[in-house]
């Protein structure tokens, strides 16, 4: 039976209020616009109120962790969907710069609450075999949910753009009554004495710096994607066509996953990811349309197999009590890829149309042939010690499956 069919299942629930947030989701390409169109902000302030923003998305991750391991997965999650949508509320209804850059930086403290907590609901409700897939199914459906919320963003910003955060806010309070009436019981937290002390052992700050890397690969991707297409002479309309290539190949990607997940070990899956992501990096590089879809369909299948398998691994380093904060460590490469990024993307095609994709190209590849054998994370003696003096004993895993 499909995940998807399975209303009452942790991984189907999750994926449910997701997507339903992902969608209303494309109002923070146009936080910039809300403030200099619609407002009439400089642009030297609305770059200062954005900035604000993403440093406020780093400690939103950490308290979602926070929330995560004192009140479970279900509280951090509702609490960050429904502080997201009051957020977007005063952005949408905002008419002056106090009040919209109020909400624009509450926004930011809320945006990351639910990563910690999704990834940590993953962990407990399912077993430690058939996370990869998992994590894999949610990255897919939310690169699928992305395309059609393009597509929904402009349909609805005739209105203008404030009425695109009014349906972000709703699509966010929605999410956040989806998992307070749907998700399943999952079993209570464990209390470990310093969880937040364990997430900093050498395995889990080598795992997140090796997952730094990567996501910063990824991140180059993003940003850099929709200028190296407009520099090729192409319209913006290629770029869109690419994401749903790519969104497309992820589906098919986490399928195969699924099927291949027990047997495969988690080096091998990496390798292979790493792998199709310096092809597809360097059908990039090569140019012109057929290269570039079919760049796009590599990519999209590599980032399924990465960026699942990644959290899975993190998710084998934490003792019980301690999945949030190991999960929120391992997620933070993300906030420091986003940083780094901008400034290591726009340098590089400063220099070449094609640098960007060759220099993460040769990451992608340094980092396959590295995983060719377990890196130290991977390996027996490197796991989760077994933790003492936890109340409520371990999690067993049994109970909503995904």
């Amino acid at each position: 039976m499909s995940l998807l069919k399975k209303p009452t299942s942790v991984i189907g629930v999750l994926v449910a209020a997701r997507v339903v947030n992902r969608l209303g989701g494309a109002g923070m390409g146009f936080l910039g616009v809300r403030l200099t169109r619609d407002l009439g902000v400089p642009l030297g302030t609305t770059s200062v109120v954005l900035a604000l923003f993403g440093a406020a998305t780093i400690p939103s991750r950490v308290l979602g962790g926070v929330v995560t391991t004192r009140w479970g997965p279900r509280a951090a999650l509702v609490a960050g969907l429904a502080a997201a949508g009051v957020a977007q509320t005063v952005v949408a209804a905002g008419e002056d710069l106090l009040v919209v850059g109020a909400g624009v930086v509450a926004l930011g403290l809320a945006y990351e609450v639910v990563e910690p907590a999704t990834q940590t609901a993953v962990v407990a409700g399912v077993e430690p075999g058939r996370r990869a897939s998992r994590f894999s199914l949610l990255w897919a459906s939310l690169s699928v949910a992305g395309v059609v919320a393009g597509v929904l963003a402009a349909l609805v910003t005739r209105w203008g753009v404030g009425a695109l955060f009014a349906v972000d806010a709703a699509s966010s309070l929605l999410a956040a009554a989806l998992v307070a009436l749907l998700l399943p019981a999952l079993p209570r937290p464990s209390r470990v004495p310093r969880a937040w002390r364990s997430a900093l052992r050498p395995p889990v700050l080598g795992w997140a710096g090796l997952c730094t890397v990567s996501a910063t690969v990824v991140m180059v991707v993003v940003l850099v994607l929709p200028l190296a297409v407009e520099r090729a002479g192409h319209p913006p309309s290629t770029t869109a066509w690419l994401l749903v290539a790519g969104a497309l190949s992820a589906v098919a990607t986490h399928r195969v996953l699924a099927r291949v997940e027990v047997d495969a070990p988690a080096h091998r899956v990496l390798a292979a990811g790493f792998a199709l992501l310096g092809a597809a990096l360097t059908a990039w590089a090569v140019g012109g349309v057929p290269a570039l879809v079919t760049g796009a369909v590599l990519e999209g299948a590599a980032g399924t197999l990465v960026v699942g398998t990644q959290q899975a691994v993190a998710s084998r380093l934490a003792v019980p009590g301690a999945e949030a904060a190991v999960m929120t460590v391992q997620g933070l490469s993300w906030g420091v890829a986003t940083l780094v990024a901008p400034l290591l993307g726009g340098a590089l095609l400063g220099l070449d149309p094609a640098a960007p994709w060759l220099a993460g190209a040769a990451v992608a590849l340094l980092l396959a042939a590295g995983h060719a054998r377990p890196p130290a994370a991977l390996r027996p003696g490197w796991s989760a010690p077994r933790a003492a003096g936890t109340r409520g004993g371990a999690r067993s895993g049994r109970g909503s499956r995904g």
